[in-house]
């Protein structure tokens, strides 16, 4: 699986949630936690390893999405047994990838290696799977479609599930205002000066080791690389532009002009983003409760 730049802008923005990432007077619990190690995408061959944007203590990390998913899958699940209805959710095990890993293209030597500029595939659960629903089963798991056949997000069992979650008259999920930020500062982090100065030194190295791309998302988005699997070509191709990214700094410049325009707007909003920090915090609380890995 290859993600276009496109593709991954609307990841960044949604924090790749579901169906579709703490002002709580601790300062602990306004810490991102770090990604664990693993053997897909190790620390040790990353450029981004050790940088966390300020966005992400609003957002919700693969992690808490994945615990949220599963929460609400559960509370579905028991919605429709007491509509006297079997549902069992597909599960999907994504691989253990962090939003940082991939937010300026490749950046990990290792994941280069071994599979370019495509994503490691996705996995479903085998031990899980989705029964086939009559229109019934269906109307009682996401409510009564639109005139125009739309589904409504906030329906059905999936819908209550939400709003318990979420709780009263709250949003489900990353807030609004975190995911405009989250998008907003990445777009505009390109049009920098100081990040097109990091391109066109990456761009020049490039071109020292035979390629011509003008910046990093022109190499993800080459129609070369639009096959199932990466080729020798493309896994050298992304090697290389990992060592132009360490060889010119440009990961770390990329970095601090985003995190300059967040701390800035976060800080310019900070009711609005304590808020928001504690209304995800909430949320993560009543799904590890729903889980049962609540303390």
């Amino acid at each position: 699986m290859r993600k276009t730049t496109k593709a991954a802008a609307m990841a960044l923005l949604t924090g790749t949630l579901l169906l579709a990432g703490c002002g709580l007077g601790d300062e602990d619990e306004a810490t991102v936690q770090p990604m664990p190690d693993n053997p897909v995408a190790p620390k040790s061959s990353s450029l981004t390893a050790d940088l966390v944007l300020p966005v992400e203590s609003y957002i919700f990390s693969e992690f808490e999405i994945g615990q949220l998913t599963r929460a609400m899958s559960s509370l579905a699940r028991s919605c429709m047994e007491e509509a006297g209805f079997t549902y069992r959710p597909t599960t999907t095990r994504s691989p253990d990838i962090g939003v940082m890993d991939r937010r300026y293209g490749i950046a990990n030597s290792h994941t280069a290696q071994a599979y370019g500029y495509h994503f490691p595939t996705a996995e479903n659960d085998k031990e899980s799977g989705a029964t086939s629903l009559s229109e019934a089963g269906r109307v009682a798991l996401v409510g009564k479609p639109a005139e125009d056949g739309a589904l409504d997000p906030d329906g059905g069992c999936i819908g209550e599930a939400k709003k318990r979650l979420a709780g009263s008259d709250a949003e489900f999920g990353p807030d609004e205002a975190a995911r405009e930020l989250n998008l907003e500062s990445y777009a505009r982090s390109q049009k920098d000066p100081r990040v097109l100065a990091g391109f066109r030194a990456w761009s020049a190295c490039m071109a020292e080791k035979g390629y011509r791309y003008t910046s990093p998302m022109d190499a993800i988005d080459d129609p070369a690389f639009a096959d199932d699997k990466a080729d020798s070509t493309e896994i050298s191709t992304a090697r290389s532009d990992v060592e132009c990214k360490k060889k010119t700094g440009l990961v770390r410049t990329w970095f601090d002009v985003e995190s300059e325009w967040q701390r800035t707007k976060i800080e310019g909003n900070a009711e609005t983003f304590e808020a928001i920090k504690r209304h995800k915090t909430d949320q993560l609380k009543r799904a590890a409760a729903e889980l049962g890995e609540s303390d």
